[in-house]
């Protein structure tokens, strides 16, 4: 018997093995990488640039496409937001590191107006405007007089806050998100209120956002017009506000689908208490709409701002939000972005049904700008 073809089975075998010894080292090293290369493949998804001239319709990115954090850097990049905080001197060093160290740091350009500079710190712009809150009105028009004149092209949105304001950024980029800097944008804690020409109300306090648009025309066109920006001081900076934008600008409360706030000028406390706020409470009558009271049923899952935070509450809030993860509960992967709103809709929404005696529909006033009839052809 010849030894030839037990000799070749050898061989064969042999071949086999090796064979199967680098397949399986190949799947090793493969199985390894996989993660990483399929991490780097996740970060080359960017979201796409929104200019004035288009809007894509991105709402299918979810943050199962992009690792922790990376929605969110998205959006830094995508909705850039200029802070402006009023402060005053006794609490440069009392409240404006607090801010710069919790929700401050979020926002792309970040502002502290004060009444005398700081050499301690560059982010702190002192105007010639007296202190005291009987001059916040002053301080108010030379704040977006002063934005308008040296950042106007640095961001798309505008955000005037106190230095007891505590924000979370990421949602307020959430809400913005719907809409573009191009259309005149009003948007906070809408306030209805009987003084003389304040129809569509105000935005109350901290937490008053404005669209490069809005800006463009308070500091163009309002400004120009003593009848509505009135040129006396007060401290009704936020109503004078109001007043100024009047007709120029889409009045939007900053509540969510449910009709929860997002923004506490009282604070979220007021709103957590189980029993109704007593109805002759001043704030229960400057309201714009109803508001559910007590408990979680009070507050928006995406709330924006809280007024009253002391550092302390700023930095408890900061490590509570940003930091504590009850073990077992996993986040949300089904995130979503909202949908781009057209000029009819967002029109629509400033003009839900309100509490004030002297409320006028929106639609009956609001002229749209050349730069915004695009929006229409969408």
């Amino acid at each position: 018997m010849s030894i030839i073809a037990p000799l070749k089975k050898v061989q064969d075998v042999f071949y086999f093995l090796i064979g199967f010894l680098l397949g399986f080292l190949l799947f090793f090293l493969l199985t390894q990488n996989y993660h990483q290369l399929i991490k780097e493949n996740f970060k080359k998804k960017l979201v796409p640039r929104v200019t004035e001239t288009s809007v894509p319709q991105i709402t299918n990115i979810t943050s199962t496409d992009l690792y922790e954090h990376e929605l969110a850097d998205q959006l830094f990049n995508e909705i850039k937001i200029l802070c402006w905080v009023f402060t005053h001197p006794d609490n440069h060093k009392k409240k404006v590191p607090h801010v710069m160290k919790t929700w401050g740091r979020k926002c792309n350009k970040l502002l502290f107006i004060s009444t005398k500079e700081d050499e301690s710190n560059p982010n702190i712009i002192a105007l010639p405007v007296e202190n005291g809150r009987s001059h916040l009105w002053n301080k108010t028009k030379l704040t977006m007089k002063y934005v308008y004149e040296n950042h106007l092209n640095d961001v798309d949105w505008f955000m005037r806050a106190d230095d007891d304001n505590f924000m979370i950024m990421e949602n307020l980029r959430y809400l913005l998100y719907q809409f573009h800097p191009q259309t005149a944008l009003y948007i906070g804690c809408r306030f209805a209120i009987h003084f003389p020409k304040t129809e569509e109300g105000y935005m109350a306090g901290g937490g008053q956002i404005f669209s490069k648009k809005a800006i463009i025309k308070f500091n163009e066109i309002s400004l120009k017009n003593t009848s509505y920006c009135v040129p006396e001081d007060s401290e009704l900076d936020d109503v004078f506000v109001g007043r100024c934008l009047k007709d120029l600008a889409i009045f939007l409360d900053g509540r969510d689908e449910l009709n929860q706030m997002r923004f506490f000028p009282i604070g979220t406390e007021e709103h957590m208490k189980h029993e109704a706020i007593d109805p002759t409470f001043w704030y229960s009558q400057y309201l714009w709409r109803n508001f559910s009271q007590g408990g979680l049923d009070c507050c928006s899952d995406t709330f924006i701002e809280s007024h009253y935070a002391s550092p302390q509450e700023m930095h408890m809030l900061d490590y509570l939000i940003y930091n504590v993860h009850p073990f077992g509960l996993q986040k949300n992967l089904t995130e979503t972005l909202p949908r781009k709103l057209s000029i009819e809709e967002i029109i629509k929404r400033s003009d839900e049904k309100s509490f004030a005696a002297n409320y006028q529909e929106h639609r009956r006033n609001h002229q749209i700008d050349e730069d915004e009839k695009y929006r229409k052809k969408k």
